[in-house]
């Protein structure tokens, strides 16, 4: 595959052509377009946000799995979205994930991962144990990127608490281990 990055309009026209099979209702080619955009990296994600067509939920599922997986803090919104309404449960599961995933440049870092620890609190409320497994592990690497003491406490709490209450063992046993393994 050339190096797309040193040529911007060919770069252009791939994440083109990668937008339109996510539309395409080819789950196959919809992967590749997934993993195209992700190869493309940062500069696929205002073409994906301009892109999302609320109407078309297998095209939405496709972009909330892209932008979960490029990690650019611009995805946010849509990842808490989400989260929060998608109906789909493997997308919600994917935008829990993309939101322990995300990266914030130094001045947006703690409004950031405030957002996203709201969002994950929804998850972990949600009905699907592969969501709420799917934020306890969010919830474990934004503690492994770094967190201010209070939000730590909070996260500490939320996975102490689906360590010992969960109705799902898998997502029980999941928060135990993000609890062992939390950095000192």
């Amino acid at each position: 595959m050339p190096a797309l990055a040193d040529d911007p309009p060919s770069q252009q026209r791939a994440i083109a052509c990668c937008l339109e099979l996510l539309r395409s209702n080819n789950p196959g080619a919809a992967l590749l377009a997934v993993k195209g955009l992700v190869d493309c990296g940062a500069v696929a994600v205002e073409p994906l946000l301009n892109s999302i067509d609320e109407r078309d939920y297998g095209a939405r599922a496709w972009a909330v799995r892209a932008l979960a997986a490029l990690g650019d803090q611009r995805g946010l919104a849509v990842l808490r979205r989400a989260v929060a309404q998608d109906i789909g449960p493997s997308v919600r599961q994917a935008a829990a994930h993309g939101l322990g995933r995300l990266t914030f440049s130094a001045e947006e870092r703690s409004e950031g991962q405030l957002a996203c620890l709201e969002s994950l609190e929804t998850g972990l409320k949600d009905e699907e144990w592969a969501v709420r497994y799917a934020s306890v592990v969010a919830l474990q690497t934004l503690m492994k990127a770094g967190l201010e003491p209070p939000l730590r406490r909070r996260v500490a709490t939320l996975l102490e608490r689906h360590r010992d209450a969960d109705d799902t063992l898998v997502v029980r046993l999941r928060a135990l281990q993000a609890l062992e393994q939390q950095p000192l």
